[in-house]
Order: structure tokens, then sequence, then C-alpha cells
């Protein structure tokens, strides 16, 4: 049986006017989606996708959210229209989403793989809804959950019972007692040696930069961060920080150190700009916080194919592979914090170089989008294969 090259994909990829103006989209998703699509398109495989768009719930947020204008036009999206309305949300959402599952399978004819970005209750649903009707052959991709305790009785309604799993958290994936799994954490664009020679090549401006980019919360660590960095006294280095959300605590210390530098959610081009200035780049998210064993925090490949170094706590969702290309915070003290980034900000070229030629190596050959896409399919071919 040959494996059709075409996937149903239900999750949303957005463009750049949607991510900036509604909030609840998640940036970090957003970009995570659209490589792994984008590598399965270089793939030759065809994948659409059924999504709605986030809101606050109304008056909040838009009563009936969303257009088809929405979306990436990189890839063929249907928008699923929903009443975000306080306790009707979930029953329209899961309504709508089979509606338009139905439609699709209508003018395509029945998926043979269904691809479900978190399981959601409409995306288990859906999931199960195709399983049963058409043998469809349904993947739960799991990129972040609450505890699922220590038999995974708690791991969300029904998805439990898809063909496939998929995990970017790593210890998810050793946990999970399902015998279907993969473990997928992310990749990386085609890299640019060119990111790798810029690292050399400012080793010896005068002002450094360290630069957060995410969640403005307790799950990113931004406090933590902020309290070491209180304890940097070099006038010559800089905190920029980047991404959705709001913190009073950011606010209050930047309106104190004129060091700290808060650019809020910017365009891609101008967070690209950002990146190449950096030095060092913060991954500050704190081990103790509940979720962040379900969870892969992204950030780090998107660091990494800067060539810089990447300063990170270490959560149980990153895989052993990763201790060689990051420096690790053992110890979460606002004081190891602290020396941890002033140690790498004093790195000779030889060192900033050798780091960058590590970093280089490993994305080229394990974190590539096209190289996880390949993953992705064979794994999918050998299941589809052994369900037929």
């Amino acid at each position: 049986m040959n494996l059709q090259p075409k996937i149903l994909w239900v999750g949303g990829i957005f463009n750049q006017n949607a991510l900036m103006n509604h909030f609840a989209v998640s940036p970090a998703a957003n970009r995570w989606q659209s490589g792994l699509l984008g590598g399965l398109k270089k793939c030759n495989f065809t994948v659409e996708c059924l999504s709605h768009l986030p809101e606050p719930l109304w008056p909040s947020g838009v009563l009936r959210p969303g257009n088809e204008n929405i979306f990436d036009e990189r890839f063929v999206s249907k928008h699923v229209s929903y009443w975000n309305m306080p306790f009707i949300r979930p029953f329209s959402l899961n309504a709508a989403y089979l509606t338009a599952f139905k439609l699709w399978c209508r003018d395509n004819g029945p998926p043979k793989i269904l691809i479900t970005y978190n399981p959601t209750p409409y995306a288990v649903k859906v999931g199960r809804y195709a399983q049963l009707k058409f043998g469809t052959y349904w993947v739960d991709l799991c990129a972040d959950h609450y505890d699922p305790g220590d038999d995974w009785r708690s791991y969300s309604n029904g998805a439990h019972l898809a063909d496939g799993h998929i995990f970017l958290s790593f210890k998810a994936y050793l946990d999970c007692p399902f015998k279907k799994k993969l473990h997928l954490d992310g990749g990386v664009e085609k890299l640019s040696i060119s990111n790798f020679q810029l690292c050399r090549k400012e080793v010896e401006k005068l002002k450094k930069v360290i630069l957060y980019s995410g969640m403005m919360s307790k799950w990113g660590g931004i406090s933590y961060l902020l309290r070491a960095f209180e304890r940097i006294s070099d006038p010559f280095i800089e905190l920029w920080v980047t991404g959705h959300g709001e913190s009073s605590e950011l606010q209050k210390a930047a309106s104190v150190d004129s060091r700290i530098k808060v650019y809020g959610l910017v365009p891609e081009s101008e967070l690209e700009s950002l990146y190449r200035q950096a030095d060092v780049f913060v991954n500050p998210r704190p081990s103790s916080i509940p979720g962040n064993a379900m969870n892969f925090p992204s950030k780090i490949l998107v660091y990494l194919s800067y060539g810089k170094p990447v300063v990170s706590t270490w959560t149980p969702g990153l895989s052993n592979e990763y201790r060689n290309v990051l420096e690790i915070v053992d110890i979460e003290t606002d004081e190891y914090l602290k020396n941890k980034i002033e140690e790498v900000l004093c790195w000779s070229p030889d060192q900033i170089e050798f780091n960058a030629q590590k970093i280089f190596n490993f994305l080229s050959k394990k974190r590539l989008w096209e190289i996880q896409s390949m993953r992705l399919i064979e794994w999918l071919t050998k299941g589809v294969h052994e369900s037929a």
C-alpha cells in the first residue's frame, strides 16, 4: 500500500498581521508548526489545515473570531468559525470542527492521515470521528499538557485512543505508556554559515547584549532573569526583552535601569535583527514550575540557529543531546544565573568560535526541519502500513 502524500492538520499557521493583532495566538506554536509543515512540503507532502482563531472570551474578545485572511498563504487553510461566548465556546468549537472536517471530506475524500496539534477536546473529537468513520490514521501531537499523573490517567480524555503519538517533551515521550510514539522536539530552517561567522566578527564590541524572548510570566522565568540581571553591575551589559504579554515587574525594572530595553512583540524581520545583535541568549524557565516536564522550550532551537551561546536552565522536556550545546544553569539561584551569564560574556574569540561550530554541527546533522520531517514521514509510513 502506498502512503498518500497528503495530511490533514488540525492546527493553525497564521500570518504576521494576525500574530501582531491577536495576542491569544502563540508565536512559538506558530513558528513550530510552520517549520514542520514547511519541511513536509519540501518532502513533497501536501498538508492542508483546519483552524480557528484563538481569542479571549467575549466581550473581551470577538464574538465570531477570524476569517480566511488570517492564515499564512504558504499553506492551504480552512477557517473554522465558532461562537466565542462563555460556556458556549467549547461546545461550539466541537461542533464547528466536526462540521468543517465533514465538509473537507466531502470535497477531498477522507484523509489517510490526520494530525491534531495538542489534545484539545475539539481535536480529539475530530480525530476519533475520522478514525472510526473512515479508518483514518490519527496522530495526536502533544506540544504542551498539564501533568497527566504517574499512570497517565489524567491525559486528555480520548487522546490515548489515537493510532500514534508525537511528543515535543523528551520526558513525556519516555514516560507515556503508548506503544506507537515519536519524539520530535523541533527544528530550524536551513542554516547560513554567516550566522556563525557573525559571532567571531562582533566579539570585540564594547556593549554586550543579553536577549530574552518569550512569555512575560512565571513559566518563562522573566522574574528570575530580572533578579539575576539586577546583580550585574557592568554598565555596558544590556538586557533586551521581546515577546507577548505584560509584566509589571519588567516595566518597573526597566523604569529604574536604563540598561533594560523592552521591545514587546515585534515583527519577524525586526526580531531577527535583534537576535543578530545579541551576544548571549537566555532561557531562564524554572524547572520547578508545574507543567514544564510536558513541554519543550522551542525558543532554544531558535536561539541556537544564530550560533550564539545559550544560557539555560535544565527542564525535563530537553533531551540529553542539548547538554553539549547549552550553557546549563545547574543551580537555579539568582547568583548562579548571574555568574553563568557573566562567564559566557567573558569568553575569548576562540571559545565563541568553538561553541558556534558545535552548535552548527548539532543543528545541521540532527535538527534541520527537513531532517525532522523525513523522520516523521518514515514513522508515519511504518504506522500506516502496520495498521492497514
